[in-house]
């Protein structure tokens, strides 16, 4: 147990050290947790516990529903209303093509069965947009690429799910007629995507609704309700045999367009908590490696690994994009970025479990397009974004620099305005602020007024006063006879 806590304790630092560094040099260091894995498992030190394929698997699930539920937060209804034909286009179309593509290489390259080749091509057809902006290194993509890589990295995984899973039903009962195939995909479809769609808008809405009247004494419960409600959302689609990925992003989409009490806590509990589960499920893909394995399947995996860079993802965004207004540019821009995440691990676990032979080849080639989409892609998409000029000027791009110095001086000061204090019925313009002092909201019931200086001050109005650390004792003595918080510093 202490070992295990250790070697945990040791991935953890480093993966927040190495984003830190990989945030700078543009290097994609989720590759590095890979060999981690290596080197902790059976292969080398053989150190880390062993891990089942069931376990990944599982792992791999609670990963994807936070990864999934911490993207859809971000999203907001106008970027799926400009982004949602391109992206439900690549996220359906692009899919089906990418997948059909890379099924004939695998047929062809590694010469396994057919079903082993459609389940490889259908799991690397998944994207990630988190893995695309975490090597842009702080560039600033054109609102239209960020708007489709990001919607469409939340519906193409349960696409991608829906196709592994009816692959698996057809390897172990039969394919039928092409008419009951066709009426069969159709149908179980629209039951997936229906019933994920239902469950999450209305779970969104419960608990939505619930963050915003449970009225909790500690605000640290609230990230709690809302992980809560994220695994409320796969739970009742997966039972209800809809999809639980989908519903997990609708709900988490509904959640963040509306009022969000704690928004920032919560927002930042799913970011911490989506970046560890990608640094685990690659720690992990790499305890899944057999290095004995591997060399057998060197010169296939090379070989889907620039199909899948260089045919597959090109031919389904050149293809699915037709009459959607792109340039040139930004089709060759979207074909490059599509880098693969944490999917393509989980299916292929997925697969790997199924009740049909699935051979153990799967996952290798798995790994080498994966590594290889992570490596070749991250290394250099920010500098294609620069090349075909695909970039905006940033407000700054220094912006977590400059919050970062802020919270070294600045703190923000509650002060609650009595019924006797001296201030009461006095305009914001009348009260003597010290330097580098100002008073940025007043807290008025259920409202928030941001004050001018004609606004006039009421009993029980909260202020929020913004200022430097040196000031805080002479705000103190300014509101002596007040009810005066403790001064915190910047979220």
């Amino acid at each position: 147990m202490v070992l295990l806590l250790f070697l945990l304790a040791v991935v953890l630092i480093g993966g927040v050290w190495s984003a830190r560094v990989g945030s700078r040099l543009g290097f994609p260091v989720l590759v590095g947790f890979v060999g981690i894995g290596l080197l902790l498992g059976p292969n080398v030190w053989d150190l880390a516990p062993h891990v089942s394929h069931k376990l990944a698997e599982d792992i791999g699930y609670v990963a994807l529903i936070l990864i999934l539920f911490e993207g859809g937060l971000h999203t907001s209804f106008a970027r799926i209303r400009r982004a949602l034909v391109p992206s439900i286009s690549l996220a359906t179309l692009g899919v089906l093509i990418s997948s059909a593509v890379m099924t004939a290489l695998a047929y062809w390259l590694l010469q396994i069965p057919f079903y082993t080749a459609a389940l490889f091509g259908v799991a690397v057809s998944s994207t990630d947009a988190a893995a695309v902006f975490s090597m842009l290194g702080g560039k600033s993509l054109q609102r239209n690429l960020v708007d489709v890589l990001e919607v469409e990295s939340g519906t193409n995984d349960p696409m991608t799910f829906f196709l592994t899973l009816t692959l698996i039903g057809w390897a172990a009962h039969g394919i039928g007629s092409p008419g009951h195939v066709a009426l069969h995909m159709v149908g179980t479809f629209a039951l997936q995507m229906g019933v994920g769609l239902v469950v999450g808008v209305a779970v969104g809405y419960v608990a939505s609704w619930t963050n915003q009247n449970i009225k909790l004494d500690t605000g640290g419960l609230y990230p709690t309700m809302s992980l809560a409600f994220a695994f409320l959302a796969f739970a009742v689609a997966a039972a209800l045999q809809g999809s639980g990925f989908l519903a997990v992003y609708v709900a988490s989409v509904v959640i963040g367009n509306r009022r969000l009490e704690h928004r920032h806590s919560i927002l930042r509990f799913h970011e911490g908590l989506a970046w560890t589960m990608q640094i685990l499920m690659f720690v992990v893909l790499g305890l899944q490696i057999s290095l004995h394995l591997l060399p057998p399947i060197v010169l296939p995996g090379i070989g889907l690994a620039v199909g899948a860079l260089f045919i597959a993802r090109p031919a389904a965004v050149w293809l699915s994009t037709i009459g959607t207004g792109f340039t040139w540019k930004e089709k060759h821009f979207l074909s490059w970025a599509g880098l693969r995440g944490a999917v393509p691990i989980v299916l292929a676990l997925t697969a790997l479990l199924a009740p049909i032979n699935t051979p153990y080849t799967l996952l290798g080639a798995v790994f080498f397009v994966v590594i290889a989409s992570t490596l070749a892609q991250g290394l250099t998409v920010g500098w294609f974004a620069d090349k075909l000029d695909l970039t905006d000027p940033s407000p700054s791009e220094n912006l977590l620099e400059l919050v970062a110095i802020a919270r070294e001086s600045a703190c923000i000061l509650p002060v609650e305005i009595t019924e006797a204090s001296r201030f009461v019925r006095h305009k914001m313009v009348d009260i003597p602020f010290p330097p580098n002092t100002l008073c940025y909201a007043v807290i008025r019931g259920e409202r928030v007024i941001v004050p001018r200086g004609a606004t006039t001050l009421r009993p029980d109005d909260h202020l929020l006063i913004l200022s430097d650390r040196e000031q805080i004792a002479k705000l103190t003595t300014l509101f002596a006879n007040e009810r005066v918080g403790s001064p915190e510093m910047l979220p």
